[in-house]
């Protein structure tokens, strides 16, 4: 049996695209480190951006310089990656839904991210095909997962504060362990204090990888249990190196487009 491409295809991008989401972070941290900010200043626009195609906003160069600064920077970037990496997510459990019910095996419709993750959840709990290790911490690593949902809900919804919300709508349901910032018991009590969402660069790593794992376990599920393919998927197998260049630009070609057309 061969494993359907059109599923595996699903995986192979979000796999990429989630490596990308975390070289990316690292380089830009890596970058802002050995920055001159003097020079990035001559660079920006000097007093006004553009926010629509009629108007421009005011805005302070060194506001911005200073918000791109060590610490600070690294909480922006990891906030930008965690929405990233979330959004990846999501779009590939949207894909494998949509691509079992087109091959005739129709799955219960899923509306809400919430509910496409507790139905990869499911699926990740009827598979063999995989290291012991990873297929036994999987309630563990889908509260990351559902903790990373929650945390990008607070970023795009509340400006990256602390509610009630973010504890009171965790998936709480089959086994899945309840993942929490660690910074939460310092909000809750007092739903009038304003604690901003601190994210460093290695919580974060600890997000991608969950999402990662989860993402190997139920690609391999969904190829056993509908398409009868037993093996798990190798990187080493497939012959299949970090490719940076068609990871973040999906072509090695891309520079010779871009020299030749105007965008």
């Amino acid at each position: 049996m061969k494993r359907d491409a059109d599923i595996q295809r699903v995986f192979e991008v979000a796999d990429d695209s989630l490596q990308g989401v975390l070289g990316y972070h690292l380089y830009t941290i890596a970058a802002q480190k050995s920055a001159d900010t003097e020079k990035i200043s001559t660079y920006l626009p000097d007093d006004r951006i553009p926010i629509t195609f009629d108007w421009d906003r005011f805005y302070s160069k060194q506001e911005l310089v200073d918000l791109f600064t060590s610490p600070f920077f690294e909480l922006v970037q990891a906030r930008i990656s965690l929405i990233a990496t979330t959004n990846v997510f999501d779009a590939a459990l949207n894909r494998f839904v949509e691509h079992l019910s087109e091959k005739g095996f129709p799955q219960k419709p899923q509306q809400f991210y919430k509910q496409r993750i507790e139905w990869a959840y499911q699926e990740s709990l009827k598979s063999d095909v995989g290291n012991k290790d990873t297929l036994a911490r999987l309630p563990k690593t889908f509260g990351i997962v559902d903790n990373a949902r929650r945390l990008r809900n607070l970023i795009v919804h509340n400006h990256g504060l602390f509610d009630q919300k973010y504890a009171t709508d965790a998936i709480d349901s089959n086994g899945i362990e309840i993942d929490l910032h660690p910074s939460l018991g310092e909000f809750a009590g007092n739903s009038k204090k304003v604690f901003p969402l601190m994210i460093t660069t290695d919580y974060l790593i600890r997000f991608v990888k969950a999402h990662i794992e989860v993402l190997h376990v139920l690609h391999n599920g969904i190829q056993k249990r509908y398409f009868g393919v037993a093996e798990g998927y190798s990187y080493e197998k497939e012959r299949k190196p970090i490719e940076w260049r068609s990871i973040l630009l999906g072509s090695s070609k891309v520079r010779i487009l871009f020299q030749g057309h105007k965008i």
